[in-house]
Order: C-alpha cells, then structure tokens, then sequence
C-alpha cells in the first residue's frame, strides 16, 4: 500500500528478485498509471529495468516431446501472469494479499499538539482501518513506512477492533534503509534486513514468512529479527546518526574557512580512522531527503514526551546546525556579491537534494532559492531530473508568494540558458555533468569483469552506444579466447536487424539478420513481449544461457529485455510502434539476472553518460566578474579561475567582499 519512493522500489524488487507475486495500489490514480508508463514516477538508475522486467515474465514452452530442447519461436510464450501489478483497486488487493506492506507517506505534522515534529499518521491509520474493514482471512501487516517507536502497537490494537470475526492479524515492523540514487542497489543487495515482531509463537511465525521472502536473494545473516520497538528505533537512529555526521562536518567547513584549512582534506583525513570512516563526511549546503530531518523530529518529540529535554536538545542541535549551514552560505554568497542581490541573475544548477534522484523534499535549494527571491534577485534553475512543476510546488509550500515567485524564478531546459548573462553560478546538486575535475578513465581488469557476452561498438564509449561508418572497434566483454581487434566482423547496417554476438562455447563471432517481411505479412510476437513487424529468425547457440538482449537504434539504448533457454531472436523494440526501427545492433549477455548487468563495470543504467559542461561556453555568457559558488565541492577550481571565474566553495577559504 503505497507507490512512492519506498512502495514502488521496494515491491519491484521483490517481484523482480523472488517467487512472489506483487500488487502495489495507490488511491493517486495519476501515480498509477505513470507506474504502467514508460516514464515512471520517481528516477532512480536501474528502476525501469527491473520494473520492465518484473511486469513481463518469459517462459520457454515445452516442445512436442515436452523437454523443450527443440522448441521454436513459435514454442516460446510470454507468462501474462505479470509477478508486478500496479492498480487503483485497494480493497481487491487486501482481499488476495498474504502479506500486506504498509509504505505510506508519514510526514511532519504541520497542526496541533507536536506540529513540527511529531510524525502525522494519518495515512497509516487509514491504511490500517482499510485492512480490518475488507480482510476476511489472517493477514500479515507489515510496517515499511517510518514511524515513531510503538506505532505498531496501535497498529495492532485498531486491526484488533475492527477485525471481521475470526480474522487474525499479525504485525511486523520492516523499516527500510534506502538511500535515494542507489536505492536499487541497496535492495539487490542490502547491508540489512530488520524484521521485528512480538515475541509470541505467532509473531515468530510471521517472521519467518516474511523472512523467507527475503532469503530468495538475500544470504540468511544478514536477516535479522528482533523486537518490534528496537526495530522501529533501528530507523530513526540510523537515519539521526548520520545525519548528525554531515552536521558535524558542515560545523567543521565553517572553522575551515575562517582558518585556511580545506573540509576535503580535514574529512579524508577523519575517514580514514577505521572508528570513523569515510561515509557522510562531504561538507554541503546541509542534507535535505524525506527522512534525516523528519526522523530526527521524530526522536525529539518522542524524548520530549518521555521528559527527556536534555536529550532532545542534543538531536535538535544537529538540525540546528543543518540550517544554520544553509543561512551562512545564503550569507556568504551576498557578502561575494557586494551584499547585494537586488536584480542580479543568479544561476542554480541542482534542485534535487542530491544526485541521481528526483527527489526534492527539504532540498536545501529550496531554502536558497527562497533567500534569494527575497532579496530580490532573479534566479534560473536547472536540475536534470526535476520537473517544472515540482520545483514550483516547493518554493511555493516552502511560503513563497506564487506572483514574486513568477516574476523573479524561470526553470531553464538547460545549463547553459540557466546561466546566460548570469551574474554568478551557485552549484546546489553534485550532479556529474556539472563537475569539470578530471576523471580518469576506470580500466576494468579481464578478471573482474562480469561474465558478459556482448559486443560493445566503440570501445571508448559506454556498453549502450554505437558508431557510424565502416570503422568499428570491437572490444572484447569475456573471459575466452582473446579477440582479434584486426578482424574484420560484420555489423548489421542501419536497415536491417540482427544480432552480433560471441558464442561463449568456442569464443566464435556470429552475426543473424532477417528482413521486413513482405506486405500483409502479420506482426511476429516476440519472445521478449515487445511487438515486432519483421519475421525473425530464430537460431540456436551451444552453451548460452538465459540472458538478456540489449536492442540499439541510431546508437540509442531502447531495451533490455530477457530471452528463454538457449535460443536467440532478432526482434525486439517497444510497444506501440507501428513499424521496426533501424536495428544498429543488438547485444546479447548471458549475466544471468539483471543486478548482474547493472553492477558490471561500464553498464549501470539505460542513461547515456551525461556531457559536462562547457564552463568556457558559461564563461562568454555571464555578466562580468564572474561567480561561481560550489556549494558541493565538485569543480576544479584552478581550471575555473583560468576561465577568469572567481569560485568559492564551502569549507575553503575564499576572499570576502568588505562592507
């Protein structure tokens, strides 16, 4: 029950990842039929493939002789028993769920006795009451959302009140431990699983069900059970400590730059203390997320409550601090610019409130933004991930004036509009195609590399692109015999499709193309469920397995879709498309499941790497002198300086503009 940033991930992966059959329902119809669309609701790397490949399941069809071993194309059927299911339909969902996932918002209370900080449950006690109203069988309850510690108490006593007579329910507390960006690299492999149940034969056995659905793909260790209140604090704690880490960091940039020392250094050096290490220790305009600041609210009002004042003095220091970082650099950028922002164009690169989401519940840009609106500045925005809408809706809940919002805000289509005739640049999100630091370029040994089948065309590019022309580098992706770069191999041209793959069985290049079938001739439905309008061969390769093909168009990534058994097709392009695109190429990988392809060295998403920017380019377009504030530490200051930018940065020394 929920499809945000914790029901639609999490429910993906357990479709994707176990024998279970998922229905994730939302009463935001929009929400839901994004969820069926290709452009999901949230962003998240690798989310589409597993959603993709969680709503489509592929089987072989026995053959004649019922093994299968000789089966054909027409031998092969997609499974429409879809293990991931996205509906409107709650109360039929409750109805067949075994397990149900409570992962609704829970956001601060904005009313009434604890407004600020207590945690509002609203949505979970009406996700609760639902369930006791149309269950007519025992259910397990799981509480996925972060609550307060013994919300599952009351959970237990209004489904014990309102149960249907003979219904039993058991509730289990199942805290997520996701960070927004590697969210789905965090579910295939978890550092944790916390389950908590009542120390009762009952509670044990629910733990158990549930904990056997996360055996399919997490090793049994790292499961573990415990009480219901510990499981619940787990949460809170881990979210309030390392919050209170980036507080702590941010203090210490502050003595940074009154003093000359550089937070880079002062935090590699700190990391490197095995007591300490080096996780969330990156100085910042201060953290922003759905959970660090609520959570520890959560812990403050929950200390208040117990009369425990000097301890809920200690957690609200750290959001103190959190906020205080982000008035000073407020403050730090108008000392730069003469203590003046009146009319001046300032450029925000990054709204998320970090990289590789679209994420932007308490951005700290969103506090920004708002300062410089009210010193009259006009202010661009770009983030490559956040929608127009969601930018205004924030400044405008933040308290903003919708009419001064309008006149003094624009939200650009690129950087570089965003930056035009801009009086300074202030970087808000560690986006990689803002950063001009040097990156060198990560060889992958012959020996760590995943157990892939593929062809890449032009080697100094990403898995996914491809190059034009009679020149084709081919780099070689398995460990077998070694690849003759001076071979001459045949690649499909842009008017045909086809496959080039490497036989893992003798390390021999194959290439298969078919033509467009002639005119009547009826769409051929795939193994891999997409639609074709092309007759497609089908061959059989010794010694591939089960993999995935990945379909290329005009060097673009379409689709990463999983074949049956040992047999290969050239089809495959999205749905919906009246006629076959230009196949440049289609690779085919035998990792078997598909963190394998997304943990593998150079193929991590469907997105292409992003193209830095051109600061020399910002450079001819910005108003004169030139300002550039890194509130991330992501840029090469002496390449900016070079340019004739000034660029200061949290927690290095910079030069004050006096009064």
């Amino acid at each position: 029950m929920g499809s945000g940033f914790v029901g639609g991930p999490t429910s993906a992966v357990i479709a994707y990842k176990s024998d279970v059959e998922v229905t994730v329902v939302d009463i935001n119809s929009d929400r839901i039929s994004a969820w069926k669309s290709k452009s999901l609701p949230i962003y998240e790397p690798g989310l589409d493939e597993i959603v993709q490949a969680a709503r489509a399941r592929v089987i072989p069809s026995q053959d004649h002789d019922g093994h299968g071993a000789n089966a054909g194309l027409d031998h092969i059927t997609l499974d429409r028993r879809a293990k991931l299911v996205f509906s409107t339909d709650v109360d039929q969902a409750i109805v067949d769920a075994d397990l149900i996932f409570v992962c609704v918002n829970t956001p601060t209370k904005a009313h009434g006795i604890g407004k600020g900080s207590a945690a509002d449950l609203d949505f979970v006690e009406a996700a609760t009451r639902n369930i006791a109203k149309v269950a007519t069988r025992d259910k397990i309850v799981v509480e996925k959302s972060t609550v307060p510690c013994r919300t599952a108490q009351s959970i237990r006593e209004i489904l014990a009140a309102n149960a249907h007579p003979g219904v039993r329910f058991d509730v289990l507390s199942n805290p997520e431990f996701l960070a927004e960006g590697t969210a789905i690299r965090d579910l295939l492999n978890p550092d944790r699983i916390i389950i908590g149940s009542m120390p009762t034969p009952a509670g044990y056995r629910a733990a158990a069900t549930l904990a056997g659905v996360y055996e399919q793909w997490v090793p049994r260790e790292r499961i573990i059970t415990m009480n219901l209140w510990s499981s619940e604090l787990s949460k809170l704690a881990a979210n309030a400590m390392l919050a209170q880490r980036i507080s702590s960091v941010n203090a210490l940039s502050a003595i940074c730059e009154a003093t000359g020392a550089d937070v880079d250094e002062v935090s590699y050096a700190c990391g490197l203390d095995s007591r300490i290490g080096s996780q969330m220790l990156k100085a910042g305009p201060g953290f922003g997320g759905s959970c660090f600041q609520k959570d520890i609210f959560n812990i403050v009002y929950l200390s208040e409550s117990l009369h425990l004042y000097e301890i809920a003095d200690y957690w609200r220091a750290v959001i103190n601090m959190n906020e205080h970082q982000k008035q000073r650099f407020t403050k730090r950028i108008i000392s730069c610019l003469y203590n003046n922002l009146a009319g001046k164009r300032l450029a925000v690169l990054g709204f998320a409130f970090k990289k590789d989401t679209s994420d932007t519940r308490e951005s700290p840009a969103i506090t920004l933004v708002s300062n410089f609106v009210a010193e009259r500045a006009r202010v661009a925005i770009y983030d490559p991930r956040v929608l127009e809408d969601q930018i205004w809706r924030e400044l405008v809940n933040y308290g903003g004036d919708a009419e001064m919002l309008k006149r003094n805000v624009s939200v650009c289509r690129t950087a570089y509009e965003a930056c035009l005739a801009a009086d300074a640049v202030v970087i808000m999100t560690e986006w990689d195609e803002f950063s001009n630091k040097s990156t060198a370029r990560t060889t992958v040994k012959r020996e760590d590399r995943r157990p892939l089948a593929s062809l890449n065309v032009n080697s100094s590019t990403r898995a996914y692109a491809s190059t034009r022309g009679a020149d084709h580098e081919v780099s070689e992706t398995l460990s077998s015999p070694k690849l003759d770069r001076s071979a001459s191999f045949q690649v499909p041209s842009r008017k045909s499709t086809g496959i080039v793959i490497k036989d893992p069985s003798n390390g021999e290049i194959k290439t298969f193309t078919s033509q467009r079938p002639s005119s009547g001739s009826s769409p051929l439905q795939s193994p891999v469920g997409l639609s074709t309008s092309f007759q497609s061969p089908t061959r059989q390769i010794p010694g591939l397995r089960s993999g995935y093909v990945n379909v290329l168009h005009d060097g673009t990534f379409i689709s990463a879709q999983q074949f049956p058994g040992e047999y290969l097709t050239s089809a495959g392009f999205p749905a919906g498309r009246e006629t076959a695109p230009a196949i440049d190429m289609l690779q085919y990988t035998t990792a078997s499941s598909i963190e394998e392809r997304f943990q593998a060295a150079d193929i991590t998403s469907k997105a292409a790497t992003p193209t830095r920017l051109d600061w020399a380019r910002i450079a001819s377009g910005m108003r004169k002198p030139m300002f550039v504030f890194d509130g991330r530490n992501i840029l090469d200051h002496g390449k900016l300086e070079a340019l004739g930018f000034r660029v200061e940065a949290i927690g290095k020394k910079g030069t004050v503009v006096s009064e």
